[in-house]
């Protein structure tokens, strides 16, 4: 490891290698740090048996028009499905008509209403707060919720719903999400499995304790969850200023985990839709994905409060969860077709401690405060530090190169970034 750089870059997901790919274009010397044994952060991609990829952490090229990973996937040769994604509704083993499905479009304008006449008249409140809750969609709008956000709808801002930037062109990445960053990634340096344990930014630059070695530099940039920095797992000499630590601390991961069932695509019909939400017994809903892309699988989708559930409950309370639920739709004897299962579990990463940050109720306006530099040393971005895309991998991209172009101005080096 390099004893002396210009800029250290700490955390190797999609804000950490933007920074570090800008900051390198400008001919400053970097180091990126990275605790875990791959880079990647939540885009990650694992090859199952039969060769498919199943991303474990973002899988759709959300706000398709105005994000920059579409480019680059098109650049790389990497497969995504420029479509919408045909759904059904089945309600305590009911398979719902259409006419009555079509009531939700209605639901959701509501929703969303309901919202933005709340925030209009300056309240910081909770999604729950804001909206109706006798509505018959109910249930399914805050399971959608904890998806878009991974957490609950008491528990998330509205502003949060209000202000992200939705082009609603959601586009899922055939080849894997964490695949595309992957090859995007190439040729970025990264010192794998180097956990930075302190940072001294109290000096005329900052020196960085990590487990193999420390190194100084004129400037940090911190592109760790806010997971890891609540956590405490990396110290700061001079602790971080009140500010700071309240920005950290109101905007928490919620949890979001995907859940594989490895199952022969033959098995459903072909008039079946690829998406059903199935809502049965006092359980949230659960979105599955039936045999995607033509493979010989189903997965299931579970958030917040959920998904912390099942994930402390362990592997199997996870698997038999969506196995329930495609009983519930298509019949029991679709349980002993279940080969296998794959899952993720972000809560438990150490690396991560979470899926993607949700502001508290009255706290929308700590993403910008997350992500204000410190006495010109010390700079943050992420996910949680965007505010209009948060809680996507194109957000997080865009607040790297955002904090790049922050870090050279501080140094007087602006027009050899772009």
């Amino acid at each position: 490891m390099v004893a002396e750089v210009d800029v250290a870059v700490v955390g190797a997901g999609a804000a950490g290698l933007a920074a570090t790919r800008s900051l390198l274009q400008a001919g400053l010397s970097v180091t990126l740090l990275e605790a875990d044994s791959r880079s990647g952060g939540r885009a990650h991609t694992e090859t199952m048996r039969d060769g498919s990829p199943f991303d474990l952490g973002c899988h759709w090229l959300h706000s398709a028009s105005i994000n920059p990973f579409v480019v680059i996937a098109d650049q790389l040769g990497c497969r995504y499905q420029k479509r919408a994604v045909s759904g059904r509704y089945v309600r305590g083993g009911r398979w719902l008509p259409v006419a009555e499905a079509a009531t939700l479009e209605q639901a959701l304008i509501d929703y969303k209403v309901a919202m933005a006449a709340a925030w209009s008249r300056g309240e910081d409140i909770s999604v729950f707060e804001a909206i109706d809750r006798d509505s018959p969609w109910t249930p399914v709008l805050d399971y959608f919720t904890a998806l878009n956000t991974s957490a609950e709808v008491d528990q998330v801002s509205i502003g949060d719903i209000l202000n992200y930037q939705d082009t609603e062109e959601d586009w899922p990445v055939s080849d894997g999400y964490g695949e595309l960053v992957t090859r995007w990634a190439a040729g970025i340096p990264v010192q794998l499995n180097t956990a930075v344990q302190q940072i001294h930014w109290d000096g005329a630059g900052v020196a960085v304790e990590t487990v193999r070695g420390t190194l100084t530099a004129s400037r940090i940039i911190v592109a760790v969850s806010t997971g890891v920095l609540a956590a405490g797992q990396i110290r700061f000499m001079p602790e971080l200023p009140g500010s700071k630590l309240a920005a950290i601390a109101a905007l928490p991961l919620g949890n979001y985990n995907r859940i594989r069932l490895e199952i022969d695509r033959h098995l459903f019909a072909d008039d079946l839709p690829e998406r059903i939400v199935v809502e049965h017994g006092e359980l949230p809903p659960m979105s599955l994905a039936l045999r995607p892309y033509q493979q010989d699988c189903v997965v299931g989708m579970v958030a917040g409060r959920y998904a912390d559930w099942l994930e402390r409950a362990g592997p199997e309370a996870s698997r038999q969860a969506v196995i329930d639920s495609l009983c519930q739709a298509l019949g029991n004897d679709m349980a002993k077709h279940v080969r296998g299962d794959r899952q993720s579990a972000w809560r438990g990463n150490p690396y991560v401690l979470g899926a993607y940050s949700a502001s508290a109720p009255g706290q929308f306006h700590q993403r910008a405060a997350l992500a204000g530099p410190l006495n010109e040393r010390l700079f943050f971005c992420g996910e949680a530090t965007s505010t209009n895309q948060f809680c996507t991998c194109h957000g997080a991209k865009i607040t790297g190169e955002r904090a790049a172009i922050e870090v050279a101005a501080s140094l007087g080096i602006t027009s050899r970034l772009h």
